[in-house]
């Protein structure tokens, strides 16, 4: 609990603070066996009671085993938080496919990211 209180802090300090416009960084780890690193630099935009961060992002395999596709890929990452809720969407492109992920932000919590053909193990956390 105590770990999802501070990242909810964190994810509200990054998008709500008035004049924050440095991006911040977010990184997450995803696949069966951890084997996709996303690594992104967002910048926060606000609109209503709607927070949203977005900015360029990069997924790179870093998994031992051998896997259909590029070792690594760019992107565009969109992060969305209403309000005080702790709940998040995130959506980005990943092996061809629009993926979305709605959960927490925790490097300990694991979730599941939705794409067109496959749910995967997901886990998101700004760094700082």
């Amino acid at each position: 609990m105590k770990t999802l209180v501070a990242a909810v802090a964190l994810l509200n300090a990054a998008l709500g603070t008035p004049g924050l416009a440095q991006p911040r960084h977010i990184a997450a780890k995803f696949g069966f066996l951890g084997e996709y690193e996303l690594s992104a630099a967002v910048s926060p935009e606000k609109s209503g009671a709607e927070h949203m961060v977005t900015g360029p992002m990069t997924i790179r395999h870093v998994g031992l085993c051998t896997h259909n596709g590029p070792d690594e890929s760019l992107g565009e990452i969109a992060v969305h938080l209403a309000g005080a809720k702790s709940q998040i969407s995130v959506t980005f492109p990943f092996d061809g496919q629009q993926c979305t992920y709605r959960g927490t932000v925790s490097r300990e919590n694991v979730g599941d990211l939705v794409c067109s053909t496959s749910t995967i193990p997901f886990s998101i956390w700004f760094d700082e």
